[in-house]
């Protein structure tokens, strides 16, 4: 049984960039190209469209063994313990979150920042303590960070997930012209 690499985060924190890295890479990513790209996502969302159905069925997780398959954040929960894991958990700062999904939903949240913010860190604590209750390996790649030196977290990456990938290839995806939302308090 080979290894399934998972890229999770919550909304906006990068999932869909690192996807575009691993798309470069050794490892074929798993999409189906049902949610195109478009002014939010430019290079593309590189998802599969039955990952919204994981809570009632993960069977396609049968047709993920080796290769990179994105779930956000929470639904890391419902993987089927049968199989095994990596994980890139991408992260971000909640600002830049929450702002980068007002904008992307064009709703002003401002009300429901502090709610929406616990929310979001409760599913990552949550998914935290299922990936350590089941001895599942996962590395942190900070967004603002795989942006502004791509080469060293690519780098770490590569280490993570035993890429034979060459590291020039992988760094071309990343565009700082992308990095909208900046939070500059940060």
């Amino acid at each position: 049984m080979s290894l399934i690499t998972i890229v999770t985060g919550l909304p906006r924190s990068g999932t869909s960039l690192m996807m575009q890295v691993f798309n470069e890479s050794n490892i074929p990513v798993l999409t189906d190209g049902v949610r195109e790209k478009d002014e939010n996502n430019t290079e593309g969302y590189y998802e599969l469209d039955d990952v919204k159905r994981i809570v009632k069925d993960n069977s396609f997780l049968q047709n993920a063994q080796g290769m990179v398959l994105k779930i956000v954040c929470p639904l890391p929960l419902f993987l089927d313990l049968n199989f095994n894991y990596r994980v890139i958990v991408m992260r971000r700062n909640m600002n830049e979150i929450l702002t980068s999904q007002e904008k992307m939903l064009n709703k002003n949240q401002q009300g429901q920042r502090l709610n929406l913010s616990k929310i979001y860190e409760s599913h990552l604590s949550k998914m935290y303590s299922f990936f350590e209750q089941n001895k599942i390996e996962y590395i942190d790649v900070f967004y603002s960070e795989l942006v502004d030196n791509p080469e060293s977290v690519i780098n770490g990456v590569i280490g993570f997930c035993e890429l034979t990938s060459e590291i020039e290839e992988l760094k071309s995806v990343v565009n700082p012209s992308l990095y909208r939302n900046r939070d500059e308090k940060r």
